[in-house]
């Protein structure tokens, strides 16, 4: 493949609500999409997921965007005359300090090659268009009642999964209530974002008594050997998400018993060829796996659907309805029916961006490469 043209458009988007965790407020949000024109007139679409804060993974929006426009842009698409998404996962590894900016370009060039194609992305990756069942997640409250309340409402909208924010001082209550408020059918489960002292693992143990189906993260990243000894400890499956940036972690995680789910997101991991390959992988270990989300837009969400079609994909993931966040969202809206979303069947993602919106005077968009 060829590239004749990559513009990054920016677009603010106004979120329903802030979601708030243990390590910080999401309040805002600003769609970061990577347009590639192939020299065929192919048009595909990235997007850029780094959080307006430090606290995911270090990785910052405006750091990320940089990184995006100053060095992922030139060094894959300036003399390069044939180009297509494995080589960039296989030659160019050195890009992968910013796997979210990563993630943006070499996305888009997936979204190319399976329009050429003309399959669907989902089955590009290895799984198929249909219906995928979701779930929602629940930020921290000021106080539990409004978290019963908003599960409540999550599961009344058709969700059969919630995930629930925990954090030292704001947990055990809070699952207790929740899980007595949740229809029997409505599965729970909890995310830590690293909140917990490794030291003090026997503290989670509570989670035991109120049918949990999974603790994500619950200690820092690096606390591999904290994890495992959880995991030892509790009957709570223990499922890691910033613990495994790379291939490599995912099998530390494996061999340790860190874990026996992991959450995937292909940002974080720097692609969806290093997505597949950890999911296999967890296949191949009897590991779970499923596809969590970050705030993305229409664009974003339509790849981690296509991912969450792959059959090593075991657990309900994180990529709830369009209006679960935003007010608007940049390509047509994804719907909840039937606690499912509608994977695109078209060719490649299966969706654009608004022209609309990228027209509006309030997008930014900045020619890269081209004209």
């Amino acid at each position: 493949m060829r590239i004749d043209r990559v513009r990054i458009v920016r677009i603010p988007l106004q979120l329903v609500a802030p979601l708030r965790t243990s390590a910080g407020d999401h309040a805002s949000r600003t769609a970061t999409l990577v347009e590639v024109t192939a020299d065929d007139g192919t048009v595909g679409w990235g997007e850029n997921v780094a959080p307006e804060g430090s606290f995911y993974t270090g990785e910052t929006a405006e750091v990320s965007y940089r990184h995006l426009r100053d060095v992922v842009i030139p060094a894959l698409a300036f003399d390069r005359d044939d180009m297509d998404d494995d080589d960039l996962d296989e030659e160019d590894r050195a890009l992968a300090a910013m796997p979210m900016a990563a993630h943006a370009f070499t996305s888009a060039l997936a979204d190319i090659e399976a329009r050429q194609r003309g399959v669907s992305l989902a089955k590009a990756l290895g799984g198929a268009p249909g219906n995928v069942r979701v779930g929602v997640v629940v930020g921290l409250h000021d106080d539990i009642d409004s978290t019963v309340a908003e599960c409540a409402a999550r599961a009344a909208e058709g969700y059969t999964r919630v995930k629930i924010k925990i954090a030292p001082g704001n947990d055990v209550d809070v699952v207790r209530e929740v899980r007595a408020a949740l229809p029997a059918g409505v599965e729970l489960h909890v995310d830590a974002n690293g909140a917990y002292d490794p030291s003090e693992p026997g503290r989670l143990s509570f989670l035991d008594g109120f049918g949990v189906g999974l603790l994500e993260q619950p200690f820092a990243p690096a606390e591999m050997r904290a994890h495992a000894a959880l995991a030892r400890m509790i009957s709570t499956p223990v499922c890691l998400d910033e613990s495994v940036p790379d291939f490599a972690a995912a099998i530390e995680a494996i061999s340790t018993g860190a874990c026996s789910v992991v959450n995937v997101k292909p940002s974080r991991v720097g692609g969806f060829h290093a997505a597949v390959a950890i999911m296999t992988l967890c296949a191949e270990n009897g590991i779970g796996a499923w596809v969590g989300g970050m705030l993305e837009s229409g664009i974003g969400r339509a790849g981690c659907l296509a991912l969450a079609t792959h059959p090593a994909c075991t657990h309900t993931p994180d990529l709830s309805a369009s209006d679960r966040y935003f007010l608007r969202d940049v390509t047509a809206p994804f719907v909840l029916t039937d606690g499912c979303i509608t994977v695109p069947r078209g060719p490649g993602l299966g969706v654009a961006p608004d022209p609309e919106l990228i027209g509006d005077a309030a997008t930014s968009i900045e020619t890269v490469f081209g004209r």
